[in-house]
């Protein structure tokens, strides 16, 4: 057998729910048949993120299932299921059925599917922390995965109308390219020998397109953790992802035209306003990678400065220790190092959109403030939420349709990872007005936006503050 772990068992018992669930399940069964609208609604009225499950979880019969306690079947399906590290569901199709599912414990991808052109396309993978609703609208063609390998993951699921039997269901076996179709005799929706199980198995039916091949024109990929973590848990995921990368980091800067345009002109603009203060000695490099780009801002002014470096990617000090940097592999907005030094210039390049927060976002900006000269200047990059040539209207309308605020994002939050790597990093897409205000507030004076252009019009200096990211310029007054 090949997806032999999505297991729906019929004619077993009903379990007894726990105390904290009968509610529920009086609740249930009191409902007539649900809209997917009405039936989120439903579910938000509980808070069963603070149900006491830990007795009633079913243990899997078979290695690598998961386990399923039924809770009820009537008027819809509440089922509390028991996902063991690593476990997952086999890709099935939601067809005639719809629900949701509450994450209650540990992290679940949802990774889905779309037929097309007899190629089943492994087209998102979207990760769900404990509180998120996972949405299974009528006609998905998904699988439910155990994100953590070691650690087990636990969900209460909702659906309706609810699965008397497996009739009709189509199931995927990606090895062979089949697509079997359940009989009402079929116990499991798996690919068993059972005689009786299948109505029709169609072989050869469709080639797997695996993720990274269908996004294979994409450099990077919005892939989303809901709800949005802790800001420490979002530091961390930022510095795995830019260690994963930092062996690779600056060949990416030389070889993507886009980004090696970009970044020259970021670099000269910024080496160009360093110049012009009347006095240069001491430079901080925050978010300071490789070091490259320091070194290469410094010989572009030629003024020999001092440079220290800080950041959260240990691989990424060490590539700029190489080089002559003096960096610190630590969290700027924690980090005491520096608290009796003044700087001239404090540069945040490509960076500064990974902070977390707005709250650490004006953290960050009091505390460059304060350790700058009178008169030094803060520099740092933003994407721009409104250019449309990047993700930046995207994340609005996710933000609105999903309702993402209730899950702890900002407008503009957007998680993505690179092709090709495992791991997810975080950035946000800045209104205009939004840096204006955290810079008014400490006291910055505002001394130039430029908006340059990135995946268009690559290093263009551009006139509209609608296109391209945008280059701050702030000075602490004289």
């Amino acid at each position: 057998m090949h997806f032999d772990s999505l297991i729906y068992i019929f004619g077993n018992p009903q379990l007894p729910p726990h105390s904290d669930m009968k509610k529920v399940i009086e609740a249930i069964k009191s409902q007539s048949a649900p809209s997917f609208e009405s039936l989120k609604n439903f579910i938000e009225q509980f808070s069963l993120t603070e149900y006491d499950y830990e007795g009633e979880l079913a243990e899997p019969t078979i290695s690598g299932d998961y386990g399923r306690t039924i809770f009820t079947l009537d008027p819809f399906e509440c089922v509390l299921i028991n996902w063991p590290g690593g476990s997952e569901s086999g890709i099935h199709h939601h067809e005639g059925l719809f629900g949701y599912v509450l994450v209650l414990e540990g992290e679940i991808d949802n990774i889905s599917y779309r037929l097309k052109d007899n190629n089943l396309e492994e087209f998102a993978i979207d990760r769900y922390g404990v509180g998120a609703l996972i949405p299974e609208p009528d006609g998905v063609i998904h699988k439910i995965k155990n994100a953590n390998p070691e650690e087990r993951a636990v969900s209460v699921h909702f659906y309706y109308p609810p699965l008397k039997t497996l009739g009709g269901m189509k199931i995927f076996d990606l090895e062979q390219g089949s697509i079997g179709i359940l009989s009402d005799q079929a116990e499991t929706a798996s690919w068993s020998e059972t005689k009786g199980h299948f109505l029709e198995v169609r072989e050869n039916a469709f080639e797997f397109v695996p993720f990274d091949q269908v996004h294979a024109n994409k450099s990077h990929i919005i892939s989303n953790v809901i709800p949005k973590p802790t800001s420490k848990r979002i530091n961390r995921m930022n510095a795995r992802y830019f260690s994963e990368q930092a062996a690779r980091y600056d060949f990416y800067d030389y070889n993507l035209p886009k980004r090696k345009s970009y970044i020259e002109t970021i670099d000269k603009l910024v080496a160009k306003n360093i110049s012009s203060l009347t006095r240069v000695h001491h430079v901080l490099d925050v978010a300071c990678g490789t070091g490259r780009r320091a070194l290469k801002i410094r010989s572009l002014t030629s003024i020999e400065y001092i440079i220290d470096g800080i950041d959260i990617s240990e691989k990424m000090c060490s590539e700029a220790l190489q080089r002559g940097i003096e960096a610190h592999n630590e969290d700027w907005i924690t980090s005491q190092r520096f608290a009796h030094c003044e700087f001239d210039a404090i540069t945040f390049l490509y960076a500064f959109g990974h902070v977390p927060s707005a709250e650490l976002r004006l953290k960050i900006i009091q505390k460059a403030f304060d350790r700058l000269r009178s008169g030094g200047i803060f520099c740092f990059d933003v994407f721009n939420r409104y250019n449309k040539h990047e993700w930046g209207p995207t994340a609005l309308e996710a933000f609105e349709s999903h309702r993402l605020d209730e899950y702890g994002y900002e407008p503009g939050d957007v998680f993505y990872r690179k092709n090709g790597f495992k791991e997810r990093a975080f950035v946000h897409y800045f209104d205009p007005s939004e840096v204006k205000s955290l810079l008014s507030e400490v006291g910055f004076e505002l001394k130039s936006i430029t908006p340059v252009g990135y995946s268009h019009r690559s290093g263009e200096v551009l006139e509209s503050k609608q296109d391209g990211n945008l280059l701050y310029i702030a000075k602490k007054p004289e």
